[in-house]
């Protein structure tokens, strides 16, 4: 997570405690509340008053996930961790074998597993609806779990709440929750579309790969530009550099900037300014300047 909207995040959570509904906004700046600071091992945001745990999970398998009460609105809030990492190696399995392979493996099984338990430990006169959310692979968990929570809750013999799902820069394994509800005889809602939004990057690749499928509908928010020296093309260059317009993988994955530019669409751009170390949003879905040997004045 980068940091200059860390606090910004946890800020969000803070207001939403007592807010009597959790609007998108809210749900963006959750789907990424659950990773771990990777200096500390600590999770990133704390769940202070009107954040009541259910349930945490740091399942074998390798999912981690948490259930949530939020009694201003009566809700039951689920909340998927994403990829911890290059060394996350279930994490890793996880996204290879559903993502391109249609494998649910263990952490599908992991987080339907989490809206059962989190469900019985809640007062459920009290859980007027559920919220699910998540970031990269926990958005791909998100969606599966949208999907399939109707069937999963008749199947236990409960009633199921309305439920809404935000994902974000979620990576997409639907094909993998259709081959665990047959399965498991289970059925994906035929209105998915209806309730699970996923919040998406033009120039983020994970939302975008190739074995990609996702029971809810995408939302395309702004892509994030900047300027970077590049050695000039061609067997000819000399050596020389050229200024290049860049749409760096990490930024446009991560998931606190998702929350900080939630609302600007994919029509417009964010330019990042190394010099200034800031981030605009700008018109137009890609800056308007051309590769070239002088740097843009903003750069």
């Amino acid at each position: 997570m980068a940091d200059p909207f860390r606090a910004a995040v946890q800020a969000e959570i803070d207001a939403a405690a007592t807010a009597p509904t959790l609007d998108d906004k809210a749900a963006v700046a959750l789907s990424g509340s659950f990773y771990k600071d990777y200096a500390t091992g600590q999770i990133v945001v704390t769940f202070g008053p009107g954040w009541d745990e259910l349930l945490h999970v740091d399942a074998e398998g390798g999912y981690d996930g948490i259930a949530l009460f939020h009694a201003a609105s009566g809700s039951m809030v689920v909340v998927n961790r994403g990829t911890e990492g290059l060394h996350s190696f279930s994490d890793w399995m996880e996204n290879i074998g559903a993502g391109l392979f249609a494998a649910p493996g263990p952490q599908m099984d992991s987080a339907l597993q989490l809206l059962l338990d989190g469900f019985g430990k809640a007062d459920p006169t009290a859980v007027k609806q559920i919220l699910i959310t998540g970031h990269s692979l926990g958005g791909a968990l998100a969606d599966a779990q949208g999907a399939l929570i109707q069937s999963l809750f008749a199947a236990n013999s409960l009633t199921c709440p309305p439920v809404r799902v935000v994902g974000v820069a979620s990576a997409g394994f639907a094909h993998a929750a259709q081959a665990l509800a047959a399965a498991r005889h289970l059925t994906a809602s035929p209105d998915a579309q209806h309730f699970i939004t996923h919040y998406v990057r033009a120039e983020d690749y994970v939302p975008h790969h190739p074995g990609r499928s996702v029971f809810g509908r995408d939302q395309t928010v702004a892509s994030i530009y900047e300027a970077r020296r590049e050695p000039q093309p061609g067997p000819h260059s000399q050596g020389m550099y050229e200024w290049d317009c860049i749409a760096d993988g990490l930024r446009q994955h991560d998931c606190e900037l998702y929350y900080a530019f939630w609302d600007q669409p994919g029509s417009s751009h964010i330019w990042y300014s190394t010099q200034a170390d800031s981030y605009t949003p700008a018109l137009g879905a890609r800056p308007s300047w051309s590769r070239g040997l002088l740097a843009p004045d903003n750069y």
